[in-house]
């Protein structure tokens, strides 16, 4: 037999996707942005901490949250009643794009040089 698929799935579906999409090109994007380096002495042998091609400290803590937060939108999208699914599940989804903002904007602004006048 085959799985009818009913429309509180398809309703699940209209909200997982697109966040698991945007989870993931956002993990793709924060891992690939410039992050600052160590600074490296002008000296021979350099250490190997220079080839490095930047510290990823910076960015692991938004790497978790957003795995975290698609976790949770995961769970209470299977665990919260109907009535109030949708509040909740655009709750997780507004905390979720927020997160990612701030995260490429945190590691963009750390990787950039200070302006000193």
């Amino acid at each position: 037999m085959r799985d009818v698929e009913t429309p509180a799935r398809r309703v699940l579906l209209w909200w997982l996707l697109p966040s698991g999409v945007v989870a993931v090109l956002a993990i793709g994007i924060l891992w690939s942005l410039p992050r600052p380096q160590t600074l490296c002495p002008a000296i021979y042998p350099a250490p190997p901490e220079c080839f490095t091609g930047g510290d990823p400290s910076g960015v692991i803590p938004f790497l978790v949250l957003i795995v975290l937060l698609y976790a949770a939108l995961v769970t209470c999208a299977l665990l919260v009643p109907a009535h109030r699914r949708g509040l909740v599940l655009g709750l997780l989804s507004g905390a979720l794009g927020l997160v990612v903002l701030l995260g490429v904007a945190t590691t963009l602004a750390a990787a950039s040089p200070p302006m000193y006048s």
